[in-house]
């Protein structure tokens, strides 16, 4: 057995190869702000453990379609405590009413969220922050606005009051810029909105990431028709809208929060991953130095798709890796990716280096 060898064998047998401790921010909740009043050690624990339940319904809220969030919410402290990998008090004030605000950072276990989630038969989301181009129509009385004098369009990158932390905004919006082509498209098909073709319109073209909002009044019932592509990926959806007949403005308001949110479960939807079903990939990763598997093993604990992972073979050049992992593959390939691992796929035999 040569010096290279004896090495690569003495990091697999010191570091275990099962995922403990994922480095993702999905999995860490930022920010949180909890008051009351600290008199005895009790009340500060009480303190931490509702940072605790706020940090999980913001990370379920994240992560999960919004009926498995909602069912969720009422989890049991003892559970979510259970659930908690580490925290960090990053701020502790007084007012003068001897009022504690404590600030905190709250960090989540990979391993046993998936095992609740199991548990609980929910698939969560594995979601990045995107940038969509959206165009939004008002279809008001049979009249078509569609840039200045829409509503939706002036209005709809103001800042939700109700969000306090920018990171878990899902979907960073552009506005598509204005084109007076469009407009006279768009009064063409108002009364066939299905006849709606993306090629017709100027202001997309070139973008990859899109909705579509076509908003309008039919009879009694506020509706949108919505048509997104995301990650290469077309779904149409018709969406209710409620009316406030007193109040056009809290209408509009409120149709636009909702429609933030459908975009949001769309997204969702587009990446949920089975933690229930896992799969397995075997991969070549060749040995320029004599750390690079120890390189390739952090980033594969810093991947939350990668349930664990076993070295197979190893020799002076290669080691063959088998992985465990949840979700698509392609959503797998592009984090390894990312890592700066370079893929060279070949007869699906899969053949990697690090940078």
């Amino acid at each position: 057995m040569n010096k290279f060898f004896f090495i690569l064998c003495i990091i697999v047998f010191l570091f275990k190869t099962q995922t403990v401790f994922s480095n993702n921010l999905i999995y860490d909740v930022n920010n949180i702000e909890v008051s009351g009043k600290i008199i005895k050690n009790l009340d500060k624990k009480i303190l931490i453990q509702s940072a605790f339940q706020k940090a999980f319904i913001t990370f379920v809220n994240k992560t999960l379609l919004k009926e498995d969030a909602l069912n969720l919410h009422k989890t049991k402290i003892n559970i979510i405590e259970d659930l908690v990998f580490a925290y960090q008090i990053v701020k502790e004030l007084k007012n003068k009413d001897d009022e504690n605000t404590l600030t905190i950072n709250i960090k989540f276990d990979p391993k046993k969220i998936s095992n609740f989630l199991s548990l609980n038969k929910i698939s969560y989301a594995d979601v990045s922050n995107i940038s969509l181009t959206l165009l939004p129509v008002a279809i008001i009385e049979k009249d078509v606005f569609m840039f200045s004098e829409n509503y939706f369009y002036n209005n709809w990158l103001k800042t939700n009051e109700e969000t306090t932390n920018k990171k878990d905004i899902l979907i960073t919006y552009n506005l598509a810029l204005e084109n007076i082509e469009d407009i006279q498209y768009i009064s063409l098909i108002k009364e066939n909105l299905e006849l709606l073709d993306v090629k017709n319109l100027n202001s997309l073209k070139g973008t990859n990431n899109y909705a579509i909002l076509i908003i309008y009044f039919t009879e009694d019932r506020f509706r949108a028709y919505i048509k997104t592509s995301i990650g290469n990926k077309e779904i149409d959806k018709n969406l209710d809208l409620k009316i406030y007949n007193d109040n056009e403005v809290k209408t509009y308001e409120e149709a636009i929060v909702n429609l933030k949110e459908e975009l949001n479960q769309i997204w969702k939807s587009q990446n949920l991953i089975d933690i229930n079903t896992p799969s397995f990939l075997d991969l070549f990763l060749e040995t320029k130095q004599t750390n690079d598997y120890l390189k390739v093993r952090t980033i594969f604990d810093s991947i939350d798709l990668i349930e664990s992972y076993s070295v197979l073979e190893m020799t002076n050049r290669q080691t063959k890796v088998r992985l465990k992992y949840r979700g698509k593959i392609n959503k797998l390939r592009d984090k390894l990716k990312e890592n700066k691992i370079n893929i060279d796929i070949k007869n699906n035999i899969w053949r990697t280096s690090i940078n």
